[in-house]
């Protein structure tokens, strides 16, 4: 397996990834998440690899790719600290509890860090216990709590 950054030709594989990943927030939460026919149009996704304020990685086995993630580089509004926000990781389901994410997290970590961020953010939902398990097992920690109230 191979941890490395996404290329346009990886357009279709990572496309499908995180169309998989947006698939499961739209059934635990139909009504924050609508299903969508595509995540990233092309000529975006072209956009996102290119942008120096982006780490998108993929895991690639024969040719395959099976997981993916996407990281913001960005500067905290208060502290104007360096920091990397994770949007996204997704490992397709045969692969994981493998140390797939975790490699995958690690470098994103490792060019986040390269880069100067200070901290890596990332957000997981209430839902998603399976995800909040691998955060803490990482060493991230609960940062605050966002409530709703449905009305």
């Amino acid at each position: 397996m191979v941890i490395r950054k996404l290329t346009s030709e990886d357009y279709e594989q990572a496309e499908a990834l995180f169309r998989k990943l947006h698939n499961i927030h739209v059934a635990a939460l139909p009504d924050m998440f609508k299903e969508r026919d595509q995540i990233y149009k092309k000529r975006d996704f072209k956009k996102l690899i290119k942008s120096k304020d982006k780490i998108l990685l993929c895991a690639e086995e024969k040719g395959r790719i099976i997981a993916v993630s996407n990281t913001k580089l960005c500067t905290s509004g208060m502290t104007e600290m360096k920091m990397a926000f994770m949007d996204a990781i997704y490992v397709e389901d045969g692969y994981r509890k493998n140390g797939v994410g975790k490699q995958l997290f690690s470098e994103t970590e490792r060019l986040a860090k390269k880069w100067g961020a200070k901290r890596l953010d990332l957000s997981v939902w209430n839902f998603n216990k399976t995800a909040l398990g691998f955060y803490e097992d990482l060493g991230m920690q609960i940062q605050n709590y966002t409530l709703e109230k449905v009305l």
